[in-house]
């Protein structure tokens, strides 16, 4: 019988590549993010009006210090969707394949927890909302290009 290395290693050796279903691979984990993304909204939209610094006791308080302004958070999430947007147009023109990153499920998600402790979620809720959406669709069409020009095209990753 062969060892689990053996058998790992073979089957990663003779394993044919295949772009189209790598990307298809990470167009579904999008299409799984972005349903995670609108369940975390949805939470984050049940509690907007929260007020995070009446929940604490004083002394957790005096350890946060006072709340980030909310011009800071957007500076941020203006950083942050410039950062995205980026290497996506990047890898378009390049004619790169596309890179899809997990963690920004975490990155655009935190910005509610970021406006919650600024105490204006609830001005700036559909803000981050529709930031998280077309960043989504955005890397969504960058992939599903690679996809259609794999397919149909001159046979370049995308």
């Amino acid at each position: 019988m062969k060892s689990l290395m053996t058998r790992l290693s073979a089957t990663t050796v003779n394993r044919q590549a295949d772009p189209v279903g790598e990307l298809r691979g990470n167009f579904r984990r999008g299409l799984s993010d972005l349903q995670r993304f609108i369940l975390i909204s949805a939470a984050c939209f049940m509690i907007r009006d929260f007020d995070l610094y009446q929940a604490f006791p004083e002394e957790v308080l005096q350890i946060l210090g006072c709340a980030p302004p909310p011009q800071l958070v957007l500076i941020a999430l203006a950083g942050y969707v410039f950062t995205v947007i980026t290497p996506l147009f990047v890898h378009q023109c390049r004619g790169d394949k596309p890179v899809a990153n997990r963690w920004h499920l975490l990155y655009r998600s935190s910005f509610y927890l970021f406006f919650l402790c600024s105490q204006s979620l609830d001005s700036y809720f559909m803000l981050v909302l529709g930031t998280g959406l077309i960043l989504y669709l955005l890397e969504q069409t960058v992939i599903g290009t690679a996809i259609s020009r794999l397919n149909h095209g001159n046979g370049q990753p995308a």
